[in-house]
């Protein structure tokens, strides 16, 4: 760090921060201050500057000259470096965490800061299983043991053990977490816990970043937001306490929020029904449910209740299943499907990590949409290139994805913008079954419109489709139906309900009591 520039005591300042990719500005002379002993918001839209912003303060890229980055009244190198963000008291956990699968959960929490002792300056591997399990406990995480393999865990504990590797890193009564999206996928118990450790690392003079899609989050957790819009600050510093949900939402967009809500006709008669017979998994146990063409039926319930493993038996992610999905005159058998043979039955789907289940970084926008029907419509010495291109370029018109370059690498789009081209290149496949794990899931407002009216104009096309999540707000806004998990078993079917309606089946569901069907 070099010598103090300023008089600003604050723990971090970003001043002037501005990064360009060529001619695109993705930052644009953007100002934050984080106070001590809060929990400042940053919002916005996808392609807004927030994930930039986290890379130039981790180092990952150089911003452009002029840029300053302020710890306590000292100005970071450019670009900064990990050891000076330790040594200034700045934690990061990332959007996609940065654990090593093959490593422990104490070698991962200690990465970069291990204890040695000795002149051979060994390891001390027991302390450091000791200082996990510690910093575990304070996360009220007891059930994860340190000395198992991060590869082996669930999404919301890996996010606990990167949430774990900055607590061990935060400097006591002082210093700046930052948190890029980092809790999207812990369950409700886990959040709550984790608000709690939050808010006391706060209390004792220390500092939080918080970077969200979550609104509810935003409003619920920081004192003051930041709302970025194409690169640029344009409400700063706003007091949480003195806005709201819907007011952060029109800042980031720069309008008003459209509702949609069961704009589609009721589901009564038509065409055969998707019949789900005899469905089990680890926790699912011989579930049988239909999905007419045209319906959205919604699946939801607390972590680990089934609800979650659904989508992954019935479209051949997981070799373990049982049971048979029904398509019309064709019976498929789950029972060593793959996922190769569900395609060709007519199920497509959308899991929930785009990053490692869904998507080709590398390839392009164009490539990505197209991959599952190469074989299909190719030929073995030529793929065909103008079907891809309209293939394309439908998909990119139909969800608007940004910007409209058939060519570009799909890693260097935004996360919503990914998350488009994933759902894209299954729709534009024509499924007879349209399956979806959290598909708006780490995507912005805009985003989550676009998403959810996608799904609305898929099932009014007639296709079913079932769509997996645990967002009150996603299932009312599109579902006919939502069945409620405990235990494996559906406990309380809804009829087109509210959000209300919906957290209250759940939290019925979980304590064994799930109430009856209603019509919302």
């Amino acid at each position: 760090m070099e010598r103090e520039v300023t008089s600003a005591a604050a723990p971090l300042e970003l001043r002037s921060l501005s990064k360009s990719f060529g001619t695109v500005k993705a930052l644009h002379r953007v100002d934050l201050t984080v106070r001590r002993g809060e929990i400042h918001g940053v919002v916005g839209q996808n392609g807004s500057g927030k994930s930039t912003l986290v890379k130039v303060l981790a180092g990952l890229h150089t911003p452009d000259r002029g840029s300053r980055i302020v710890v306590e009244g000292r100005r970071l190198s450019s670009p900064t470096r990990l050891r000076d963000l330790r040594e200034a008291g700045i934690t990061i956990v990332h959007q996609d965490l940065g654990l090593v699968p093959g490593k422990s959960v104490a070698e991962n929490i200690a990465v970069g800061g291990f204890r040695t002792r000795g002149w051979a300056r060994l390891i001390d591997w027991r302390r450091e299983e000791r200082i996990a399990a510690e910093i575990l406990e304070r996360l009220e995480a007891r059930s994860i043991r340190p000395s198992a393999m991060v590869g082996g865990l669930g999404p919301a504990d890996r996010s606990i053990v990167a949430i774990a590797r900055a607590l061990r890193n935060q400097r006591e009564g002082g210093g700046v977490m930052v948190l890029d999206e980092a809790t999207r996928a812990l369950p409700k118990d886990a959040l709550e816990d984790f608000y709690r450790t939050l808010r006391g690392v706060v209390a004792a003079g220390g500092s939080a970043l918080l970077i969200s899609h979550n609104l509810e989050e935003v409003m619920l957790l920081t004192d003051r937001v930041t709302v970025l819009r194409d690169g640029a600050v344009v409400d700063g510093a706003v007091e949480t306490a003195s806005t709201t949900e819907r007011e952060l939402a029109r800042r980031m967009l720069g309008r008003d929020v459209e509702r949609r809500l069961h704009t589609r006709a009721a589901i009564t008669d038509g065409p055969a029904p998707v019949q789900i017979s005899g469905v089990t998994g680890t926790v699912v146990r011989e579930l049988d449910l239909d999905v007419r063409p045209g319906e959205v039926l919604g699946v939801t319930g607390v972590a680990g209740s089934g609800w979650d493993e659904l989508p992954y038996l019935i479209s051949g992610a997981r070799g373990h299943a049982a049971g048979s999905v029904r398509l019309g005159a064709r019976r498929l058998d789950l029972r060593g499907a793959t996922s190769r043979r569900c395609i060709d039955a007519g199920i497509a789907f959308v899991p929930e990590h785009r990053i490692d289940d869904g998507l080709a970084l590398a390839l392009s926008v164009t490539e990505n949409i197209t991959l599952p029907r190469v074989k299909q419509k190719g030929r073995p010495w030529w793929s065909g290139l103008t079907w891809q291109r309209r293939e394309a370029d439908r998909v990119i018109e139909r969800l608007g994805v940004r910007p409209p370059e058939r060519a570009k690498p799909v890693g260097q789009l935004s996360g919503g913008n990914q998350q488009k081209v994933m759902l894209g290149k299954w729709l534009a496949g024509r499924p007879r079954l349209l399956v979806l794990h959290e598909p708006t899931q780490a995507v912005d407002i805009g985003a989550r419109e676009d998403i959810l009216h996608a799904i609305s104009t898929t099932a009014e096309d007639g296709v079913a489709v079932l769509l997996a999540s645990i967002q009150p707000a996603d299932l009312a806004a599109v579902c006919d139906r939502v069945l409620v998990f405990a235990a494996g078993r559906v406990v309380a079917e809804l009829l087109r309900p509210d959000e209300d309606a919906i957290v209250e089946a759940v939290y019925a569901g979980r304590l064994g009591t799930a109430p009856p069907p209603r019509k919302a």
